[in-house]
């Protein structure tokens, strides 16, 4: 196993930052729990631990911190961690000015070799006071302290602000990283390509494997990697659920059988998946069913092929698996999972490396249970119809313009209409965002708009109404202080 360091997820948007920072600087790094145990952090066999959330001023709760400093690995604490460092080696905190600070680091120390100081805005600002047994000054913001190095213990707390694409934060991290705990800068798209095709080979040994194609590119690029490791050894299903937006079944079939030549085939369950969910209006409950009949004609699929020993599973690392979802799983069948350590990101370039063409690596988020879940009513194959003209519509009009280039998601939804006469109402939705989970509404061209109302109106018929939904995401409305 080739060098790495370990992130301790006490923040997502701060650690996923990081994570995404060291991996484009070519160092590898695992996000682990916030309440991972320091036992977990050894067996894991890092070079290296690194701590960080924000810099709101006030100390952070790290459970583990006792034990992690006991490990005797190196360990990095930035933000409001480095104030937990400070007072669990039995240091102070005082209250310090903040606003526009000068900070200063120890040109001397390892860390912050080649980090410049400068001005910084730090809006709530926190002092460190310890002793010399306790630890040495690394860094300060004017008068107060805000830099801890354990030098015993090899083990620093600095309670800066990680601000996007700032070089200095870039750089002491890779200090930490390459100088302290001696890692190489080894992490690129072509050696992950390399180490997952390895790992495939290894966990196959001479049997056949199995992938689901989804569509998504999650499960397209396991699926390419499968295929570079195993060759026609890999048999890849594509299920059908008559779920997904129009044309899109056409394309994974011309994609991933005509273009790229993996072993593919086509399972029809559209009428399956109807049936399942007729009546069926709450969301959470079509979602069950969904997956639970998705589970199952896998499971034939396992048993239908012989040879198939392993299953390769498109799972990112922002993805949940339930343990049911292996358990109806042959018992003899293994689970492996190519891309579960990258960010949906990180999979789009790994699929470009891999010859994936744009139209597919850059394919918007698209729920598991399809269209389904955009249905605020019962599923049935005239509003599946509708829904997905409508949607198809919508779509087309916004990459007309080249839209798309600045939307995170874009798409259309159906509910029924309580209005006389009935008929179903449209929504479409536009979504600006950098993260997925904190997203604003789009402005979206009033014209467009009109335009794309009228020609829904005139291709169905069954429609009453159109609106354009322009609500904030619960996340984006929070951060906006709405």
């Amino acid at each position: 196993m080739q060098d790495y360091v370990v992130l301790i997820n006490l923040d997502d948007g701060v650690c996923h930052a990081l994570a995404r920072r060291l991996r484009a600087e070519g160092v590898y790094c695992r996000i682990m729990a916030g309440n991972a145990s320091a036992d977990e952090v050894l067996l894991a066999d890092p070079r290296g631990v690194i701590l960080a959330t924000g810099c709101s001023g006030k100390a952070t709760d790290v459970p583990g911190m006792m034990d992690y400093l006991q490990t005797g690995l190196p360990m990095l604490c930035l933000g409001d961690t480095a104030l937990t460092l400070c007072t669990v080696m039995g240091g102070k905190l005082a209250d310090a000015e903040g606003g526009i600070v000068t900070f200063t680091f120890d040109s001397k120390d390892d860390l912050f070799d080649g980090v410049e100081d400068g001005e910084r805005f730090l809006p709530a600002l926190k002092g460190m006071i310890f002793t010399d047994e306790q630890g040495s000054v690394c860094a300060a913001a004017d008068d107060a302290v805000i830099g801890l190095h354990v030098r015993q213990r090899n083990v620093w707390g600095v309670a800066i602000p990680l601000e996007r694409n700032d070089p200095a934060v870039t750089r002491l991290l890779t200090n930490f990283c390459s100088q302290v705990c001696g890692c190489t800068l080894w992490w690129n798209e072509r050696t992950f390509i390399e180490r997952a095709k390895a790992s495939i080979q290894e966990a196959a040994g001479e049997s056949d494997a199995l992938c689901a194609l989804s569509g998504g590119v999650d499960s397209g690029v396991s699926a390419l990697l499968g295929h570079l490791a195993l060759g026609q050894r890999l048999h890849c299903i594509f299920v059908d659920t008559g779920l997904l937006r129009e044309g899109e079944a056409e394309e994974v079939m011309e994609t991933y059988q005509q273009q790229v030549g993996l072993n593919l085939r086509r399972v029809d369950a559209r009428a399956d998946f109807l049936l399942a969910l007729k009546g069926v209006t709450d969301p959470g409950e079509k979602e069950r069913i969904i997956r639970s009949l998705l589970r199952e004609i896998l499971r034939r699929e396992c048993e239908a092929i012989p040879g198939v020993k392993l299953l390769l599973r498109g799972t990112n690392y922002a993805d949940a698996i339930s343990p049911e979802d292996n358990a109806l799983l042959p018992a003899d069948v293994r689970v492996i999972e190519p891309v579960c350590e990258l960010f949906k990101d990180e999979i789009r370039h790994v699929g470009e490396s891999l010859g994936l063409s744009p139209a597919t690596t850059t394919r918007q988020p698209f729920p598991g249970s399809g269209l389904a879940s955009r249905i605020m009513a019962a599923v049935t194959a005239e509003r599946l119809a509708i829904l997905r003209t409508a949607d198809a519509l919508f779509r087309r009009e916004i990459e007309a313009l080249g839209l798309q280039k600045r939307l995170w998601q874009y798409f259309a939804a159906l509910a029924l209409s309580p209005l006389p006469g009935g008929g179903v109402m449209i929504i479409l939705r536009a979504v600006q965002a950098a993260e997925g989970g904190s997203g604003m509404p789009a402005r979206l061209p009033s014209d467009l708009l009109e335009r794309v109302t009228e020609e829904i109106m005139q291709a169905c018929p069954d429609v009453q109404r159109v609106f354009y939904d322009c609500t904030p995401s619960k996340t984006y409305a929070r951060l906006a202080g709405k």
